[in-house]
């Protein structure tokens, strides 16, 4: 892990290793343009939400401020980075005066090379709030993790990483045999699920709501 990233002295311990990996894709000089400008920082601080105030004190003035929810860490890898690749993009807009852009941000995202994440996370936009994911997370919620990691945590790292966007056919079959007949999947039938981008299986969408509580689960268990 590059040194310059212990500037961040108020992220979260759990960060770095995601500071690291997206910083370490970036264009090599805006890596050392940020890296090397004192007056940028970042924070995630998982007491700020439940404070009603926080008072940071930086070695520095700041010009740029950049503030990550410690809740990211119960995304998937591939959403989590490129969250944190997606506020770097922000910081080139703001300072080229081309902020609010978001078909350029998405551009700028792929000539990094994240165009696979950017992918991902388009599809978990747009199943989040579909009845089969909530189906899925909540049926799940109701399993014990022995019973989810059993059946289902030997496909969490490439979820994790990939994204079921990425993953191939044959694995996501796997995926929606796990579950023996007596722990009956939810079913969605199409009638019911009206925002779904066309093309996009229900069983796909159910499963990803399962590895989300997966997750949960995961970071509850650390």
């Amino acid at each position: 892990m590059d040194d310059r990233l212990s500037r961040f002295k108020f992220c979260d311990t759990w960060l770095y290793p995601y500071l690291d990996r997206v910083f370490s894709r970036l264009p090599e000089n805006l890596r050392e343009e940020i890296l090397n400008n004192e007056g940028f920082q970042v924070i995630s601080d998982a007491t700020l939400p439940d404070v009603c105030g926080h008072c940071l004190h930086f070695d520095q003035p700041i010009e740029f401020l950049i503030y990550l929810n410690p809740a990211l860490v119960k995304q998937p890898d591939v959403r989590l980075e490129c969250g944190i690749a997606m506020e770097l993009a922000n910081y080139v807009a703001i300072k080229e005066d081309w902020s609010g852009d978001e078909q350029r941000i998405q551009e700028l995202l792929i000539n990094w090379g994240f165009e696979n994440e950017v992918n991902a996370v388009s599809f978990c936009n747009a199943v989040a709030q579909s009845k089969a994911f909530k189906s899925g997370y909540e049926w799940a919620c109701k399993q014990s993790e022995d019973y989810l990691m059993l059946h289902f945590g030997i496909y969490y790292d490439e979820w994790d990483k990939k994204g079921l966007v990425r993953m191939s056919k044959d694995l996501l079959e796997k995926l929606r045999t796990q579950v023996d007949s007596k722990r009956l999947l939810p079913t969605v039938s199409t009638q019911e699920e009206k925002s779904l981008p066309e093309g996009v299986s229900l069983d796909v969408v159910l499963i990803e709501g399962i590895m989300a509580a997966v997750k949960e689960m995961k970071l509850q268990s650390k």
